[in-house]
């Protein structure tokens, strides 16, 4: 089990790495909306292994690293339902959920980066 969430925390942060790098070698960001939405399905994932590796350390507590997974269950439904609604013809809901799914994420991240402080 253990080796399992190691090989899955490797393969996250290398995810991480790839997308930071993109960006810091002056590549534009994701522009499209399939671009922004698996922007943001591999930020559910980067999130979810932080918090994993969070409560691993004892950074977090158990019912902390169970909020954060909920919260990120949460966000991956709204991106699921936003690329539903895309898929659809329904840009304006889609994007509202983009937009909202992005929010619940990028609060999570400052959460758990402000946790390791």
């Amino acid at each position: 089990m253990k080796t399992l969430f190691t090989v899955s925390a490797i393969k996250g942060l290398a995810l991480i790495l790839l997308l930071a790098g993109c960006a810091s070698l002056g590549l534009e960001p994701a522009k499209s909306f399939d671009q922004q939405l698996a922007y943001s399905y591999a930020q559910v994932t980067s999130v979810r292994l932080t918090a994993a590796n969070a409560l691993n350390t004892g950074v977090i507590t158990v019912d902390d690293a169970r909020q954060v997974q909920t919260l990120a269950d949460q966000a991956r439904a709204g991106l699921d339902g936003a690329r539903v609604a895309h898929g659809v013809g329904d840009t304006k809901t889609a994007l509202g959920r983009l937009q909202l799914a992005n929010s619940i994420l990028t609060q999570l991240a400052v959460y758990l980066q402000k946790a390791k402080a």
